[in-house]
């Protein structure tokens, strides 16, 4: 005789409850591993700052060699000036985005006014070769202000180039060229080889900015590039 299958009834079941103490756990141990291996960075130079060089009896190091400072060349639209706003500089920016005209500084010295199409692939040599001696001839003097007598070529004061991202990059070049006609002439036109840049002057561009961080990133970067000094 066959037997009788009993049938399933749910309620004599107990409760099946899930053991939250594993997945505790792996959270508690994912924290303590964060924790261990975070390190914080301190801002570039912030200690340096901070702590005394060559002060006190306690401390028997020489004194901390600055290097030269950056001979900085900047180069920005017409229209805009060192004290305005980074909002204002913004708005002036996106109302009217025009950068035919760039005014080229170096350091806190009187800027010179450089209009693009003069400077432009079609431009004909009779009226590009007067822009490009203007523009020689100001950085030049400037850089000649700037050196440090006797001292070798690679150690005066490194140039970095600061050009705002928007604009055209042949104002950047023009300069870097000017820099370097400057090098080859105080070398008596020495620099023909990569070995001979090596022994020359530090030139470079300012590194790009991130882009899409902030609403006000333009005004930002013409603000930064403005109060170079």
């Amino acid at each position: 005789m066959a037997r009788q299958r009993k049938k399933f009834d749910p309620s004599e079941q107990d409760d099946i409850k899930g053991d939250m103490t594993p997945m505790i756990d792996i959270i508690f141990l994912l924290l303590i591993f964060f924790l261990l291996t975070t390190k914080f960075i301190v801002p570039e130079k912030m200690i340096s700052q901070l702590l005394p060089t060559n002060k006190g009896q306690a401390s028997s190091s020489p004194p901390v060699v600055e290097p030269p400072q950056d001979l900085n060349i900047l180069i920005y639209p017409e229209g805009f000036a060192r004290g305005m706003g980074v909002q204002q500089m913004h708005n002036m920016w996106m109302d009217n985005q025009n950068a035919s005209v760039a005014m080229l500084q170096v350091s806190n010295n009187p800027p010179i006014r450089i209009e693009g199409a003069s400077i432009s692939g079609s431009t004909r040599a009779e009226h590009l070769n007067p822009v490009l001696a203007e523009v020689y001839a100001y950085i030049a003097g400037l850089m000649e202000a700037a050196e440090v007598p006797g001292q070798p070529r690679s150690e005066q004061r490194p140039v970095v180039i600061h050009c705002f991202s928007a604009m055209h990059w042949k104002y950047a070049l023009m300069a870097y060229d000017a820099v370097r006609q400057f090098e080859r002439d105080k070398a008596g036109g020495r620099i023909t080889s990569s070995q001979d840049l090596r022994e020359a002057r530090e030139v470079s561009f300012a590194p790009p900015r991130i882009r899409n961080y902030h609403t006000w990133e333009l005004g930002n970067e013409l603000w930064e590039i403005l109060h170079m000094r």
